[in-house]
């Protein structure tokens, strides 16, 4: 296997594809009034673009990773900027939301195909003790996204127009997919005889298991991340830019918390990692009643919130990829799935509450948030019981 110090400049580079894929990603709900004024529609309507992005992502990563999973990674790469770079020129172009929307459902098409191809090249060339840390760089170009490309994107649609913002992830996607085709070399995963085969791993109970982890940690996180502005109204008295610094220090430690899950995930193994991470995601949303109400209180569970979130995720990929490292982009492309579907069904839950919840919703939103993420750890813990439960069977079946 290739050694990944031999190719150092290879994950910044995958780093800044998914920097484009987050931004694009989250940017959206910076930019929803001037789309909304623009088009003359409600803001409630141009909300469906974030929705159905989040959907049209968990729907098409598994479907395109079980599509792709036998081509060449750096093609597959440049495929999927490519169309990222053409769904971006067409959502600036949209004349209508209609327009709008379905140029949307094509960008997420494509961002959902790029990040488990650019996991999956990251895991592929590195040896199995850095794979942590190869795969925490990736997903850093996310965590990376909250903290300088969604702000930005915001600050350009604010000048010069929601357009501009497109035009500029449009642009990006041109660059990055120029500068792979360049700078990536050829990564092919151990091959596998047929899609049956290449599907078969998505069986396996271990896999539903971890994805199961994913969406229900995802959905606790975002059911109360959504609505981050009702449930810290107390110390913002809805001052955006008092919203924005807090957020900012969430985004700061996301960013940290990837880089620290790698190497954690490396030093001590997925799970600890994992269980660690989403126990302590689950003590900040419970305890989200007691420090909303002051300015210290915010900034500390904003920050250990972003920390515990993000660190989550090296473990999750590292888990799937090493189940079946041939099937790794199939797998991949499912824990991507499970995590904008988590997304989406926060927001709609998040929603549910505030309607019902009254004057209580906001406390209730960390509340049941945090009692979701509780509950992926007994989903977390359940892989390893599996896992545990078949390695005798595996080594009778091999004597």
């Amino acid at each position: 296997m290739t050694d990944i110090r031999a190719r150092v400049p290879v994950l910044p580079l995958l780093a800044v594809g998914a920097f484009a894929i987050g931004t694009d990603t989250f940017v959206v709900a910076g930019v929803l009034p001037e789309v909304a004024g623009d088009l003359r529609v409600s803001t409630a309507d141009a909300g469906w673009l974030s929705t159905l992005f989040a959907l049209a992502y968990a729907v098409f990563a598994p479907v395109l990773g079980a599509f792709t999973g036998a081509w060449e990674r750096r093609a597959v790469l440049v495929v999927s900027l490519t169309g990222f770079a053409v769904g971006n020129a067409a959502s600036a172009l949209a004349p209508s939301l209609g327009t709008l929307l379905a140029a949307r459902v094509f960008t997420a098409a494509c961002a959902a195909l790029y990040v488990p191809a650019a996991s999956a090249s990251a895991g592929a060339l590195s040896p199995p003790e850095r794979r942590g840390r190869a795969l925490a760089v990736v997903l850093g170009g996310l965590s990376a996204a909250t903290v300088a490309g969604v702000p930005f994107g915001t600050w350009v649609a604010a000048d010069l127009g929601w357009r501009a913002t497109f035009w500029l992830l449009a642009g990006l996607g041109v660059l990055c997919a120029a500068a792979v085709a360049a700078g990536l070399p050829q990564v092919r995963l151990p091959a596998a005889p047929g899609l049956a085969a290449r599907l078969a791993p998505a069986r396996d109970p271990r896999v539903l298991l971890t994805v199961t982890t994913t969406l229900l940690f995802m959905t606790g996180g975002y059911l109360a991340l959504t609505y981050i502005g009702l449930i810290l109204d107390p110390v913002t008295d809805g001052d955006g830019s008092v919203l924005a610094l807090l957020l900012l220090a969430f985004g700061v430690t996301a960013f940290a918390g990837t880089a620290l899950g790698g190497r954690a995930t490396d030093r001590y193994g997925a799970g600890p990692v994992l269980a660690v991470s989403v126990a302590g995601l689950a003590v900040v949303l419970v305890t989200l009643p007691l420090t909303r109400t002051s300015v210290t209180g915010a900034v500390v569970a904003m920050a250990l919130w972003g920390l515990a979130a993000m660190a989550t995720q090296p473990p999750q990929q590292h888990r799937l990829f090493g189940i079946a490292p041939a099937s790794g982009p199939l797998l991949l492309s499912l824990n991507s799935s499970a995590t904008f579907l988590g997304i989406s069904l926060g927001g709609f839950l998040g929603g549910q509450v505030v309607d019902g919840g009254g004057a209580d919703a906001p406390d209730t939103l960390g509340v049941v948030g945090g009692c979701l993420a509780a509950l992926s750890l007994v989903t977390a813990f359940a892989v390893a019981r599996v896992r545990t439960r078949e390695e005798p069977a595996l080594a009778a079946d091999a004597r």
